[in-house]
């Protein structure tokens, strides 16, 4: 019996979006592909999508099925009713004030025909304004080729999923109301293989009520799925994870800093409270060159604090070896041998739990030996070239943010790290020292917003913090 079903489903989720939805159908019956199907879900708009939905429906009741509810329900919901009401082998979303290239369908479900390991393929994209005008091309890295970390999932709209996939991955947890495209990138990139494709596939556009602006809310969703995923994973062994805190007190221009009043705390009490907060740490342990930090620290009752070398905290020294002085130290004379390693700056006093929590879940989600926290520079920077001033970021200039412009500092306020040689425990053999381990350091970065600055930048002639 020849199999009549689609090939492709696609979905579209519209609330109040009529004012976009016209274009975005009219792509999907623009498909060089002639075999797709088309679920539209009215998620309680009260302008004219609904109407608009339904003209597509009469005009092909066979391709075309219209789910419409009185009050929103949200994106994630109708995902999942796509998912339960999909005929096709691929799945695709399509957002209401988007619109395909015409052939996005073909490429992309070429692509999944092609290699059936593959759960899930994306694109890249056209920048657009409101009214339709092009700004620009986003060319991500080719996965690899260019890349092998996968940190950065791809846009969660125009992605095309094997629908078995999403079924046997369980679809979407409605618990939370964004970043679905993390999700399911967390799921499918662990279990099966992923692609891209280089040719950009559909127009995004750019507006004042469009979601993906409220960077607050998704980063918020974003560490909620990270320890989601890192809670399911989980087996019956737990890495030990020790949080490093150093605290060089002895600067010539800034006397006591680290004990200094802030917000009716001492300054080095921002980090410990938030690091002991973010429960995941088996001891917090506090590295300084003044005793006064130590008294303090003992008066707490809730941390270890010592007295590091003097030589620690002159101006040629590294953090590098403060970091592995206090290892060696807890290894020593706690007996605490950590297989992750956290370095929390006492000058960032913004950082949060949730900040700390998110680079440990980032180390243990990831293919990475390192994780730093870093705010992405939306500043437009430039180098001297040929011609005179170029620009490192010329996105920026129309406010466009691409992954190969993109401009990271860190931030100092988080840096965790896979112990890369553990030392010997008591009876074991000597092994290669901490200090002398390389780290690949391929690292993967964890936007902490809001911009996490120092409250003093530490001088280099200063030595180690």
């Amino acid at each position: 019996m020849a199999d009549d079903r689609p090939t492709v489903t696609v979905y579209v989720t519209c609330h109040n979006y009529a004012r976009f939805l016209a274009e975005c159908l009219d792509s999907v019956f623009a498909q060089s592909l002639p075999n797709w199907e088309l679920l539209i879900f009215d998620d309680g708009s009260t302008d004219d999508s609904r109407a608009i939905a339904e003209e597509y429906v009469t005009r092909s009741p066979s391709r075309v099925r219209l789910f419409s509810t009185e009050a929103p329900r949200g994106l994630r919901s109708c995902a999942n009713d796509a998912i339960k009401a999909a005929r096709g082998r691929y799945l695709m979303r399509l957002d209401a004030d988007d619109y395909l290239d015409e052939n996005a369908l073909l490429v992309l479900a070429h692509r999944l025909d092609a290699d059936r390991d593959l759960a899930l393929v994306y694109p890249n994209w056209t920048y657009i304004g409101e009214s339709g005008e092009v700004l620009g091309v986003e060319r991500r890295k080719r996965l690899g080729d260019e890349t092998e970390m996968t940190d950065l999932p791809p846009h969660g709209a125009c992605t095309m999923v094997r629908l078995r996939a999403l079924k046997v991955t369980g679809g979407y947890d409605e618990a939370f109301d964004s970043q679905d495209g993390h999700e399911l990138w967390l799921k499918l990139s662990h279990r099966y293989r992923v692609a891209s494709v280089s040719t950009p596939l559909f127009f995004y556009r750019q507006h004042g009520s469009s979601m993906s602006r409220d960077e607050d809310r998704l980063l918020a969703s974003r560490r909620a799925i990270k320890r989601q995923a890192v809670d399911r994973w989980s087996g019956g062994f737990s890495p030990q994870v020790l949080g490093v805190v150093p605290v060089k007190n002895t600067y010539s221009h800034l006397e006591n800093v680290a004990l200094a009043p802030l917000a009716g705390r001492a300054l080095i009490d921002h980090t410990l409270d938030e690091a002991l907060a973010a429960g995941c740490f088996q001891s917090v342990v506090v590295t300084t060159d003044d005793a006064a930090v130590v008294d303090h620290c003992v008066a707490r009752g809730d941390v270890s604090a010592f007295l590091r070398p003097t030589e620690l905290s002159a101006p040629t020294s590294r953090l590098t070896d403060v970091l592995v002085d206090a290892v060696e130290r807890c290894e020593r004379e706690m007996g605490l041998y950590p297989d992750i390693v956290a370095l929390l700056s006492v000058h960032t006093p913004l950082r949060t739990r949730d900040h700390i929590r998110e680079a440990v879940d980032s180390l243990l989600l990831y293919d990475s030996d390192h994780v730093l926290t870093t705010y992405e520079d939306l500043d437009i920077h430039f180098r001297h070239g040929r011609s005179g001033m170029e620009p490192l970021n010329p996105g920026m200039t129309n406010r466009l943010r691409y992954e190969r412009e993109s401009l990271f500092v860190d931030n100092g306020a988080v840096h965790v790290l896979w112990r890369p040689h553990r030392a010997r425990c008591p009876g074991q053999r000597p092994r290669r020292p901490y200090r002398d381990g390389p780290i690949r350091q391929r690292a993967a970065q964890v936007l902490v917003r809001p911009r996490v600055d120092r409250t003093h930048p530490v001088d280099e002639d200063e030595g180690a913090t």
